[in-house]
């Protein structure tokens, strides 16, 4: 976790009631308990696939933003391993519960890739990067959190689990987060106001797509 005076920290302050929200969601607690129903979590990675792809190639079009020769293959590198790992699971879990992906966007996917597409197309890597974390900082503390508390041994889902909880996503995590703090520290405040603004929104849209998985 950041440290307390980070814009990160603060974002993550700011953010916090939803992603308390997640926390105490019955998709995730179903989930870690290996009982949610496979219609449910059929529904939620078939529109998790489709949001996958255009986040890829947000992930991408965002390291185009970065100037810094280093920063720019770090960003690049983190990214091209993330979408590997997320759709070699997908295909492992699709292929274990027979999830039909020819689906059409909900209204939330369909919301949120327009969000992370619209900070992109800001121009900013700082709003840019800050629309864009809560699907790598959200879902790795999610899985962080799973994994302190539920059994993962028998769970149809356990591969979900170790995606977003293992240690090289987790540091992967950590190098960005260092990232988006030193484009904060740079920043003046009107786009640290602008990067917080994109994070708590993306934040609630991470909420929005489990309860799409969980209640349609």
């Amino acid at each position: 976790m950041a440290n307390t005076s980070s814009w990160t920290r603060q974002a993550w302050d700011a953010a916090l009631p939803i992603y308390n929200q997640i926390l105490d969601h019955p998709f995730i607690k179903e989930l870690a308990a290996g009982i949610l129903a496979p219609d449910k979590f059929d529904r939620y990675l078939a529109q998790d696939e489709l949001y996958v792809g255009n986040y890829g190639r947000q992930m991408f079009e965002l390291a185009e933003l970065i100037p810094d020769p280093r920063q720019h293959d770090m960003f690049y590198a983190f990214a091209k391993e993330g979408i590997e790992g997320e759709k070699a699971m997908h295909a492992l879990l699709i292929d274990r519960f027979g999830i039909d992906t020819q689906v059409q966007p909900s209204q939330v996917t369909a919301a949120y890739n327009a969000h992370t597409e619209a900070a992109i197309r800001s121009g900013s890597k700082e709003i840019g990067l800050a629309a864009m974390l809560p699907c790598m900082w959200v879902y790795n503390e999610v899985g962080l959190h799973i994994l302190r508390t539920a059994a993962v041994e028998g769970n149809p889902y356990r591969e979900w689990i170790q995606e977003y909880g293992n240690e090289a996503f987790t540091a992967g995590v950590a190098q960005v987060l260092e990232l988006a703090d030193s484009y904060a520290a740079a920043a003046p405040e009107d786009i640290r106001e602008r990067m917080t603004s994109a994070y708590i929104e993306a934040t609630r849209f991470e909420y929005l797509f489990w309860d799409y998985g969980y209640n349609g």
